[in-house]
């Protein structure tokens, strides 16, 4: 039976600025199924159409295990299910999760969608892996890559976001545009966005610093952190690179700029 992702986990956080029909987590499962996914049997669910911050603090959630991959399916489309795992060729366990949204309440259609995985050598800075981990994170980069890029070209998020567990959790465009939280490491924006001024100027800074960005169909994915490609060799100029951008992005999001 799949399981849940062991150790540090490593997760592609996505923002949806348009409704997904019949939700994000569903559009997600979906294109995770057309890629190999498979689902495991074993979710949380609880009551459909509810606000909440983070959905472990909603009254009636159960843990389930043993479902069949249709029960799975109707449980996501009739909004009732919050985390669901998954089994990914060359990742492994896998769990999907309708993510929190610290600065208020809403419904799940208005909240982040997360994809987690086992971090394994990912976890850990390139500069500090020996032979035989270079050799591991060459085996997962590759896939972790594949199902970032099948989920930012088919869905066409506002943004997503890839970082550890522990790290931070993916912002949201409030947070972005208050200045409380800001993009930082590795990360793809939709073109529907970066071809606005002044973000269009700020992002090509950004690409000038990280000198790895890898360009998609729907838009572009920057690497910093140095999980999939290269770090950034100056990480404190893309920190303060991706200050104003981070804000910029959050106020043609919230409408605030």
């Amino acid at each position: 039976m799949t399981g849940w992702p062991e150790g540090e986990h490593l997760t592609i956080g996505l923002w949806f600025d348009r409704p997904m029909a019949p939700s994000g987590l569903v559009a997600v499962g979906d294109v995770l199924e057309a890629e190999g996914g498979q689902y495991g049997g074993q979710m949380a669910t609880g009551p459909a159409g509810v606000v909440f911050s983070w959905w472990h603090d909603i009254e009636g959630v159960e843990w389930r295990a043993g479902w069949s991959v249709e029960q799975v399916r109707r449980a996501m489309r009739e909004g009732t299910a919050y985390r669901v795992n998954m089994d990914l060729p060359g990742l492994g366990p896998a769990m999907l999760d309708v993510e929190g949204k610290p600065e208020d309440e809403a419904v799940a259609a208005q909240h982040p969608v997360a994809l987690a995985v086992g971090a394994d050598v990912l976890a850990f800075m390139r500069e500090s892996w020996n032979e035989e981990e270079r050799a591991a994170a060459a085996l997962l980069g590759p896939h972790v890559l594949r199902y970032l890029k099948a989920l930012c070209t088919r869905l066409d998020p506002a943004y997503a976001m890839l970082y550890t567990e522990g790290e931070y959790g993916t912002c949201t465009p409030t947070t972005l545009a208050s200045g409380k939280e800001a993009l930082d490491g590795d990360f793809f924006v939709s073109r529907r966005f970066a071809v606005h001024p002044p973000l269009d100027a700020q992002l090509a800074e950004v690409t000038r610093i990280t000198g790895a960005t890898l360009e998609w169909e729907t838009g572009t994915f920057y690497s910093g952190s140095g999980y999939v490609l290269p770090a950034a060799p100056d990480r404190a100029a893309l920190r303060e690179a991706w200050g104003p951008i981070s804000r910029t992005l959050g106020q043609l999001l919230t409408g605030a700029g």
